[in-house]
């Protein structure tokens, strides 16, 4: 749905309620956060009385449908007339959730959708020793955050492209990170720690392939999306998925 504002001309995608929550936006906001709209700076005055009953209905419809917007000076004409953009995005459960809670409702809220939705074997018993983590870390330091919640957040989302791995072993940091590893023996071992930068830190025990009564030890740092990608080489899914 667009909203264009060029030497006085309006064009709409739309009608009807739509167009009337755009020109709530710009009447309401645009004045508040642009310079150089000199006839949005009395957004009452912007409306005729007869579309009263829109404004009312688009500031409810607003709150509840508008996603992401931005407003710009035009790149073809660089006038400073308004070009102001409102598109509806596909947001995922962890985008919303992260918008309205604090971290430790994040935590929860995270948890709650391993429960429920991630597809994975293990989803139940992890989503256990998620919540008992957190129920340690509050009763040791009831005002601290329990979980970086980017980190679960990340650590999540490795899982769900990763569905063949067994379940590992799920530790917190001192930093609050989830730390996890799969251990089969001294020299099979494969540690992750989920950063909240989107990155991971690795640790690989792994037989060496010309010398098997020795011992590879690797570690290192890899984007979370891309870390198995780093490690498979290494063998860590002989021992670390079904």
């Amino acid at each position: 749905m667009i909203f264009r504002k060029h030497n006085g001309g309006q064009v709409t995608t739309l009608q009807g309620r739509v167009e009337a929550c755009e020109k709530y936006f710009a009447a309401k906001n645009i004045a508040a956060t642009c310079e150089g709209f000199g006839e949005f700076k009395n957004a009452e005055n912007y409306w005729a009385s007869e579309e009263a009953n829109d404004w009312m209905e688009a500031q409810i419809w607003f709150k509840r449908v508008s996603m992401g917007a931005r407003g710009r000076r035009s790149p073809i004409t660089m006038e400073p007339d308004l070009e102001y953009v409102i598109s509806p995005s596909s947001e995922s459960p962890f985008d919303k959730l992260y918008e309205l809670r604090n971290d430790d409702e994040k935590v929860l809220e995270i948890i709650s959708h391993v429960r429920s939705q991630l597809d994975v074997s293990f989803a139940q018993q992890l989503a256990d020793r998620l919540k008992f983590l957190v129920d340690v870390a509050k009763e040791e330091h009831p005002d601290e955050v329990a979980i970086l919640p980017e980190s679960l957040r990340n650590f999540v989302s490795f899982l769900q492209f990763q569905a063949n791995l067994n379940y590992p072993d799920v530790v917190l940091s001192p930093s609050k990170n989830i730390r996890v590893q799969w251990r089969t023996a001294p020299n099979r071992h494969f540690a992750v720690e989920f950063l909240t930068t989107g990155e991971a830190q690795f640790v690989i025990f792994s037989p060496d392939p010309k010398h098997p009564e020795r011992t590879i030890r690797l570690s290192g740092l890899a984007s979370v999306d891309s870390l198995m990608e780093t490690v498979q080489p290494h063998g860590v899914l002989t021992w670390s998925s079904r």
